[in-house]
């Protein structure tokens, strides 16, 4: 078995194998519902069996009377594999730097914002820091987040320099605007800005696009008088429409994150 017999793999193989790097060992049934729960995964139990099968024989897992998990020996090859990929990496970043854009759809608004908050966490964790610029059309509401979320949100956000540039200066706004300042985030309404929705975080840019349906929606729930009759059900309802599909692009450039960021400092 080849270290590197993992790239190009399946989705559903690469989910498995995240998924038994965090607990184990697990039967096939409980392997099952973490892929249809958690990875919203369109697959049967049968395709899950066929592709533990693949995984058992090509020795990337072993099978106990317990359950799956990852093979000891195929841990040790891929970190040695690893190792030197890195090495060979860091080489080549040294003598080029990498430009990546890529376009990434969601199924609704509330997969983006749990994309959004955990790629967060891994600039965070990797860069030890987080420089922050949203443009948006509105002030977005911290209450699309869970109590968990926004409690992982407190833990780095002293590692994060964070404004949000609103167009719009409505009473809805300036309410949340308090919420974020509360959180140690600066908020900034009435802002000519030419994005809707668009976020420098460190050297990466992310455009956000989401339907007109949805705009007009947000837009005449945001235009009320009185914070009073903000209707959160109706955000709520819109962030997990499927009609409402978001699609992002995030591009990666120092010049131009850095650029952007100028524009309205």
């Amino acid at each position: 078995m080849e270290p590197a017999s993992f790239l190009g793999a399946s989705p559903t193989k690469s989910n498995i194998i995240e998924i038994l790097s965090k607990k184990w060992p697990l039967g096939a049934k409980k392997i099952y519902g973490e892929l249809t729960r958690n990875y919203h995964l369109l697959i049967t139990y049968q395709a899950v069996h066929k592709a533990l099968k693949e995984l058992t024989e090509n020795k990337t897992l072993e099978k106990k009377r317990e359950g799956y998990l990852i093979n000891r020996e195929w841990v040790t090859k891929l970190g040695d594999f690893s190792e030197k990929l890195t090495a060979e990496l860091e080489d080549f970043e040294q003598k080029r730097e990498v430009k990546m854009i890529q376009k990434i759809k969601f199924n609704n608004h509330r997969e983006f914002i749990k994309f959004h908050r955990e790629f967060m966490e891994e600039i965070v964790k990797k860069e030890k820091k987080l420089k922050m610029v949203f443009y948006y059309r509105h002030v977005p509401s911290p209450n699309v987040m869970s109590n968990e979320e926004l409690e992982r949100m407190r833990k780095i956000m002293p590692k994060i320099s964070w404004t949000i540039l609103s167009k719009k200066d409505t009473a809805v706004g300036r309410w949340l605007a308090k919420q974020w300042k509360r959180m140690g985030v600066e908020v900034k309404l009435g802002v000519d800005i030419s994005a809707d929705r668009m976020m420098i975080l460190n050297d990466y840019i992310m455009n956000v696009y989401t339907s007109k349906e949805a705009i007009k929606l947000w837009d005449k729930n945001y235009s009320v008088k009185n914070v009073k009759d903000f209707d959160t059900t109706i955000v709520t309802k819109a962030i997990l429409n499927p009609d409402y599909k978001t699609i992002m692009t995030i591009l990666k450039d120092k010049e131009i994150s850095s650029l952007l960021r100028s524009l309205n400092s």
